[in-house]
């Protein structure tokens, strides 16, 4: 079998342990948060003490270290206490993709304190580049949000200010419009109730004013919201 394209997870507690994981589904499962079942993850349903040369793990070894000789329960341990160990190539491809979510996250939540609109993407990206930030492929982006505004202040005028909306659609209006809601905006106190949901939100005072016109087109003019201290 092929295992050039899979990505190598390890662990070592006095033993290495080893397994071959799908690139994209390890990668949502162990760094972005998303649930994949050990068995859609593997690239080899095996646990290695030296995948490069195919060496297997015996039984003895999985249940001395992990406590199970089940394959499956062990490969499970590793994946969730090793060190995904990825390629060049795929940390340049993370890299840039960290990169365009940063751009997105800041054109969502920042804003033009002259117009009180939003910055278009590309021109936060264009900005950025300017600045000369380094988005890692591992970078937490709620960190690196703030500094990477910080650093836009003097290139583009932008502020964070935000508005708290409390709001309420009749419940058979709600699908599109929470789909919307979470887009742009931080969701308190959301209660659904019979006939309507209502909810408290927060989001960057600039998108409001779309926000409330997005929401009034997909309810018929059904949503009601009111601007809260």
């Amino acid at each position: 079998m092929d295992t050039s394209d899979a990505v190598r997870v390890a662990f070592d507690d006095g033993k290495r342990f080893e397994i071959l994981v799908e690139p994209e589904l390890a990668k949502e499962s162990k760094l972005e948060g998303q649930e994949h079942d050990i068995s859609r993850l593997l690239f080899v349903q095996e646990v290695f003490t030296d995948a490069g040369k195919g060496d297997r793990a015996s039984p003895e070894e999985l249940e001395n270290e992990f406590g199970t000789r089940n394959v499956m329960e062990a490969a499970e341990q590793v994946f969730a206490s090793g060190d995904m160990q990825l390629t060049t190539e795929q940390k340049a491809e993370m890299r840039d993709e960290k990169y365009r979510k940063l751009v997105d996250m800041i054109s969502r939540r920042a804003q033009n304190p002259r117009t009180g609109n939003p910055h278009p993407p590309q021109r936060i990206e264009n900005a950025l580049d300017e600045t000369g930030i380094n988005v890692g492929w591992d970078a937490d982006l709620n960190e690196r949000f703030e500094e990477a505004v910080d650093l836009l202040k003097p290139i583009i005028p932008i502020s964070l200010d935000e508005k708290t909306v409390a709001l309420r659609i009749p419940a058979d209006e709600t699908g599109k419009a929470y789909d919307r809601i979470q887009q742009v905006a931080d969701i308190e106190d959301e209660q659904w109730k019979d006939s309507y949901f209502t909810a408290r939100i927060t989001l960057p005072a600039g998108v409001l004013e779309e926000l409330r016109q997005e929401l009034q087109e997909m309810t018929g003019g059904q949503t009601e919201m009111k601007e809260v201290k």
